[in-house]
């Protein structure tokens, strides 16, 4: 499967995607949501993490995806 052409919110913690998701929550629609891996200790966000952040903001997390170098893009849409 390709990886979707989709907007990107590169987001380095829990906080970060929090306030993203505050400031988009009327938004429709699909972005991806980009996060690092374990090799970045300090801004990584497991996918565990990632799908109950969403949750607590009606989105869902549909697929992930392995970017380039140490990136993990999540496709998020809305609830």
């Amino acid at each position: 499967m390709s990886i979707p052409n989709l907007k990107r919110v590169r987001v380095g913690s829990a906080t970060e995607l929090r306030t993203w998701l505050e400031k988009n929550s009327a938004a429709d629609g699909r972005v991806m949501i980009v996060t690092c891996d374990k090799s970045s200790p300090t801004k990584y966000l497991s996918n565990e993490s990632v799908r109950h952040i969403l949750a607590e903001y009606d989105w869902i997390a549909e697929r992930s995806f392995t970017l380039n170098g140490n990136l993990l893009g999540h496709v998020v849409s809305t609830g």
